[in-house]
């Protein structure tokens, strides 16, 4: 698909223009996913929908992929315990997800992105899409975090993390500073202990940090924010390129 001037936002076009935009070969869709959850003092609590969803707008102008309506609560349990986080249960959020694909399909798209910005969202997001591809065998699915779009985005997330927990790092201050730096507080973005001490069980949030961040936010700068955006962009722009023309492979007969 040719770049456009703007991104689809699917929630902005009327269902005739819906049916169009599938009946003139347009057959998949992105739907950014991510949480309303606390994020250290000095962040808001929409990071990862935010975040998610700026991505796969700048991808939809790249490539003129629909960008569905961020989800904007998701799977986070482990931040029981501390203020202003909302959640679903996985089986819940695995649910939701699924409805809302049911519902892509029934439309005609047949590929699906699911853009996660929450970490733990995508252990159900996986689980949806398998039950999706069961049901339906015909529907191309990937879950795909955001940081995950390339090794060296994955780097420097995880470069910066306490007791292997990336949480409000200067990773997340610094796309957030970019995006809006209004809600961004500078003086609360606090260096937390722990790095590189990894832990083999699972604890929650507050068990590992008193702040509820990970990591060293304090140097996070704007042009740190926009570099990242950028990578995200022009790293998963080509992957949904190719994604829109990909069929299985054909497979050698080798049952005896």
């Amino acid at each position: 698909m040719a770049e456009t001037d703007k991104p689809i936002v699917y929630d902005e076009l009327s269902w005739m223009a819906a049916r169009d935009l599938v009946e003139g070969g347009m057959d998949m869709a992105i739907m950014p996913t991510g949480a309303t959850e606390q994020h250290g003092p000095h962040l808001p609590m929409n990071v990862d929908y935010l975040v998610a969803y700026r991505i796969a707008l700048g991808v939809s102008e790249r490539t003129g992929v629909p960008v569905l309506p961020p989800l904007p609560v998701g799977h986070s349990g482990g931040h029981d315990g501390i203020p202003g986080t909302v959640s679903l249960s996985p089986e819940t959020f695995q649910k939701v997800v699924e409805e809302i694909a049911g519902g892509l399909y029934a439309t005609g798209f047949r590929r699906l992105l699911f853009l996660n910005g929450h970490l733990p969202n995508i252990h159900p997001l996986n689980c949806a899409a398998v039950n999706l591809r069961v049901r339906h065998p015909d529907f191309k699915i990937q879950a795909l975090s955001w940081w995950d779009i390339t090794p060296e985005i994955q780097k420097k997330f995880y470069g910066d993390e306490s007791f292997g927990i990336p949480h409000g790092n200067i990773v997340e201050t610094s796309i957030m500073r970019y995006f809006r730096d209004d809600l961004v507080d500078m003086a609360k973005a606090k260096k937390v202990g722990g790095r590189g001490k990894k832990l083999f069980f699972y604890y929650l949030l507050r068990q590992v940090s008193l702040s509820g961040h990970g990591g060293d936010p304090s140097e996070a700068t704007v042009e740190l924010g926009e570099e990242l955006y950028r990578m995200a962009v022009d790293g998963l722009a080509p992957q949904i390129e190719k994604a829109l023309t990909e069929e299985p492979p054909e497979l050698a007969d080798g049952l005896l």
